[in-house]
């Protein structure tokens, strides 16, 4: 609105007008982005409490949820726990890790470790040169491209790498997307070869610490060797650990100030490359959600049982959703049969369960409540 000073009055003294001067604009209240997980009432960021309750309401009518955490803009709007349960509990990941250890790949990519998406990932998994997977590249593998099969049951393997490395091929590398376990636990060989660091340390140093994430809190699985990390798999930790992550790839790969991953590397990852997948990350589209068309574009980490980390990046929103875990840390994180992630128990599906499964709520009932935010 302009005010106009001077204009129209009376009196014959014939002197100009002065010039039209714009009101300041109102100061805003709502908080600026955060970094941090500061917890902030909804209606300080203009956002209806009604609405993150209708949320997290759709969330808990899973039975099976043990916590969910809504950050907006870098804080906490909403948060809730199953009884038993708090902000300190873990979660595990199970194939959330996958979206982690590509943020892993990122950084060897941006260091210049791993010259680039198209290079022969065989240059550094050399036991494949002169053989059929000799031209699979880093691309392949982070698309679920490289021709190897649907889960062949690695997670009951005792070395689990050397699996990966041999497991035959059934299609031709490049050409079709199979959602994988193997494939995704070489990402482990590539950053060991490329890096000269195993995995764990690898993630723990370039990508936990910079977003203020202790690894010395993180409980990271071997498999049974007790040698090799399971990167297709199994990350310990809190919710708000797992919003960071979230945060990471909302903001573009950047954190206060700070590149950790390329901008184009973040975009290609959360970027449909087949039909709903991108680099390790679930693209939440209308094929993936059986033809219905959602109204805000979300996407997501996505682990069994029920283990999620939901980015809506146009509006800087993360949402953690993380299912009943029993483990005991001093249980230590070497795989075996009677030490693994147990979150089938929350779900009901450990083998020689009794009754129905828990079953999950409705995505797109989710994406619903979600897109309520604003």
């Amino acid at each position: 609105m302009l005010v106009l000073v001077g204009c129209g009055g009376g009196g014959g003294g014939g002197g100009s007008a002065a010039p039209p001067t714009a009101a300041p604009p109102p100061e805003s209240t709502v908080p600026p982005p955060s970094w941090t997980l500061e917890r902030t009432a909804p209606a300080d960021l203009e956002v209806a409490a009604s609405a993150v309750d209708a949320l997290l309401d759709h969330v808990f009518t899973d039975e099976a949820v043990q916590s969910a955490v809504l950050v907006d803009r870098g804080h906490v709007i909403g948060e809730r726990y199953a009884d038993g349960y708090d902000g300190e509990s873990y979660g595990t990941s199970w194939s959330v890790a996958k979206s982690i250890y590509s943020a892993a790949i990122g950084v060897a990519l941006a260091a210049g470790d791993i010259a680039s998406l198209e290079q022969p990932a065989s240059e550094l998994l050399t036991e494949w040169q002169g053989t059929d997977k000799e031209d699979i590249t880093v691309r392949n593998i982070l698309e679920m491209r490289s021709g190897y099969p649907a889960d062949v049951g690695i997670f009951v393997e005792e070395d689990q790498t050397r699996f990966a490395l041999e497991l035959p091929l059934v299609d031709v590398p490049g050409t079709t997307f199979v959602y994988s376990n193997a494939n995704s636990q070489l990402m482990g060989l590539l950053l060991l070869r490329a890096t000269g660091a195993d995995a764990h340390t690898y993630v723990s140093r370039e990508v936990f610490e910079p977003i203020g994430i202790d690894p010395a809190t993180v409980g990271l699985w071997f498999d049974p060797t007790g040698v090799n990390p399971m990167t297709y798999c199994c990350i310990d930790m809190r919710p708000d650990d797992f919003a960071r992550v979230g945060l990471l790839y909302s903001r573009g790969g950047e954190w206060d100030g700070t590149r950790i991953l390329p901008e184009d590397y973040v975009a290609e990852s959360l970027t449909a490359h087949s039909a709903v997948y991108g680099f390790q990350w679930w693209v939440l589209n209308s094929t993936f959600l059986d033809g219905w068309t959602p109204p805000i574009e979300v996407v997501a980490a996505l682990g069994l049982d029920g283990q999620k980390i939901y980015v809506w990046r146009e509006e800087d929103v993360v949402l953690v959703v993380l299912t009943r875990y029993e483990h005991f840390r001093n249980q230590g994180y070497v795989l075996s049969t009677t030490n693994w992630p147990n979150t089938c128990s929350g779900r009901n599906t450990c083998p020689g369960s009794d009754g129905p499964e828990v079953r999950t709520y409705s995505e797109r009932g989710l994406i619903d409540r979600l897109a309520d935010l604003r």
